[in-house]
């Protein structure tokens, strides 16, 4: 029997929706989640996989139903569903995308759908439009999203785009309707496709989350997951932090690392990272150590994919190792600093 909303548990239908928040959203929610929540939330996450749009869509409806019931609100429509989606999300421009895509959106909103897709992914939709189109389509996106897809696009229609966007009259909602309906499909299938491509890999929306949740949150989520699956929480932890990640360690915790770490395996597990590990790594060692490690990586020659995998598997669960002993710590996304 397919999977309706109806039919779906309260943890099931807050995993769909931080999902599609986006990973910076999701992840402050997360942040605001008792433990159990987070745990039973996280968990639904994990086993997501590909998820039909008309399901993520109905979660939506329901959610903005929901919303509207506690607010007690006497009257309805797509200007007060809209209010409360922005007020429940925190932004005007991911509301707008999300009444796009479930309907009861005003002329131009559809637009907004833009705002879901990479800059690169945008620009493509917009390329072999005429350049007072894509001006227009500009001016309706926030500026941050119109900035990287104009950035995207041919070097030889910025320039004229961003004229016309300096020099664009206030379109009527007829213009608007007519442009919004030649774009409509083709938004609506670039987003399909980047979602068909992100749901290639169902772990890749908690991965998002996790990579910016704080070392508290990210340990009772971890710990959830081992008591119901030890060899995803493994999996987990190595795509957490992977060998180009030793770069982002300070110095001391990376001496400590490569003490601890075999000049052999090491090597090994070096070949075909980025000149700047590489560096990184050889600045954190003696210089007998370099020698010696340069003499190692020189001899071993072409290896097999899977033995040099298998070497930065070890490297990594060796860093995962000191962090939980408390030896080291793993710099993340919502680290505060103060100069």
């Amino acid at each position: 029997m397919a999977e309706t909303a109806y039919r779906m548990s309260g943890a099931r239908k807050a995993a769909l929706l931080l999902v599609s928040l986006g990973q910076d959203r999701a992840a402050r929610v997360v942040q605001a989640l008792t433990n159990e929540e987070v745990e039973q939330v996280m968990a639904e996450i994990a086993n997501l996989g590909p998820v039909d749009e008309p399901l993520v869509n109905q979660v939506m409806r329901d959610f903005i139903a929901q919303a509207h019931r506690q607010s007690r609100t006497r009257q309805g429509g797509a200007d007060v569903a809209r209010d409360l989606l922005s007020q429940a999300l925190g932004s005007q421009s991911k509301a707008e995308a999300i009444m796009a895509r479930i309907g009861g959106a005003p002329a131009g909103a559809h637009f907004r759908a833009l705002t879901a897709l990479d800059a690169g992914m945008g620009a493509s939709v917009l390329a072999h439009e005429h350049p007072q189109t894509i001006a227009l389509v500009l001016s309706k996106l926030p500026p941050d999203r119109a900035l990287a897809i104009l950035r995207e696009l041919p070097e030889t229609v910025r320039g004229d785009v961003s004229y016309r966007i300096a020099t664009l009259k206030p379109p009527s909602p007829e213009a608007l309707r007519t442009v919004e309906a030649g774009l409509e499909r083709r938004i609506v299938s670039a987003a399909a496709s980047q979602r068909l491509r992100v749901d290639s890999d169902p772990l890749k929306p908690l991965m998002e989350i996790l990579t910016r949740a704080d070392a508290e949150t990210e340990r009772t989520i971890l710990g959830r997951i081992d008591e119901v699956d030890p060899q995803l929480g493994s999996d987990i932890r190595q795509r957490l932090f992977t060998i180009e990640d030793l770069v982002k360690l300070e110095d001391k915790a990376l001496q400590l690392l490569l003490r601890q770490v075999d000049s052999k395996e090491l090597a090994l597990g070096l070949k075909g990272t980025s000149e700047a590990v590489r560096e990184r790594i050889s600045a954190n060692l003696s210089e007998r150590a370099q020698e010696n490690l340069r003499e190692e990586m020189d001899l071993l020659g072409p290896q097999r994919l899977q033995d040099v995998e298998k070497a930065r598997k070890e490297i990594v669960r060796t860093v995962r190792q000191l962090e939980q002993e408390g030896t080291i710590v793993l710099s993340r996304s919502t680290d505060d600093y103060i100069e």
